[in-house]
């Protein structure tokens, strides 16, 4: 008992020698261009994003507003405007990308210009969705993730807020997304990458997925992409670095057009 009793206390001189610690990270400031750019297949406005790297932790992005920001193929260009002004955020009239045609992205900020090329590669079909029972009790499932037979992104939306007792509960509660990678390289940091939760939803659940075709350089972005990202923290993690990037000096990020296709799954039990 005398054991126990010393251990506790022990503990709580411990516990209370505990001090706040400030860690002064090593920052560089750089004036780099952060593009997020994607074209695909869908006749719709699309969407450009530009901003600047931050230092601070969290912090929020400085947008970068005012840019001419143009998206060319063989003679036809879409112009993208910025909206609302001040946002860094750049739309374009409803176009389409066609799949086998290369694609230039032009950015002009201030006088100095950025170029980004890519070419669209058709996509394979989907498989049906799989989804297996998780909890019986409370009808929970989850879905079973499937690699493409050629590279992929597979984005998954996830709804349960039309159904009756999740109704009243907010939108965040009730809506969730995910995304599925297929590469065809193998890498130690995927194979052992940390786990995450999985995301369960109730019978009745609406699922949307989509699909988006991905060349041998994009294939490359994302894999740099997720070495930093989902597959950083397993025991084989690689040194950090850069993620590789198709556009030129001055700016990172990437410039991708996409062949979609999409559906959508309403989970029954």
């Amino acid at each position: 008992m005398r054991k126990i009793w010393f251990y506790i206390a022990e503990m709580i001189i411990l516990l209370g020698c505990e001090e706040a610690t400030n860690w002064e990270l090593e920052t560089q400031e750089t004036d780099l261009l952060v593009v997020e750019a994607q074209v695909t297949n869908e006749l719709k406005s699309h969407l450009v994003k530009l901003y600047r790297t931050v230092t601070d932790l969290n912090a929020p992005p400085e947008p970068v507003s005012g840019a001419t920001v143009i998206v060319g193929t063989e003679g036809n260009t879409a112009l993208f405007a910025e909206f609302p002004v001040g946002s860094g955020m750049y739309y374009s009239d409803t176009v389409q990308a066609v799949v086998g045609k290369a694609y230039q992205l032009y950015i002009n900020v201030k006088g100095k210009a950025y170029r980004a090329v890519t070419q669209m590669v058709p996509v394979t079909p989907l498989k049906p969705l799989s989804y297996h029972l998780v909890d019986g009790e409370n009808r929970l499932y989850e879905i079973n993730f499937q690699d493409s037979d050629k590279p992929s992104k597979k984005e998954y939306w996830i709804s349960w807020g039309h159904l009756p007792e999740f109704r009243e509960l907010p939108r965040t509660e009730t809506l969730a997304r995910t995304y599925h990678y297929t590469l065809e390289t193998i890498d130690v940091n995927q194979l052992f990458k940390p786990d995450k939760d999985n995301i369960r939803f109730p019978a009745g659940s609406v699922v949307l997925r989509k699909k988006y075709s991905m060349s041998e350089d994009q294939q490359a972005f994302y894999r740099t992409f997720l070495s930093e990202t989902q597959w950083r923290g397993s025991p084989f993690d690689i040194q950090k670095g850069n993620v590789i990037t198709n556009l030129s000096d001055g700016a990172i990020g990437y410039f991708s057009v996409s062949t979609v296709i999409s559906d959508t799954t309403v989970i029954v039990p």
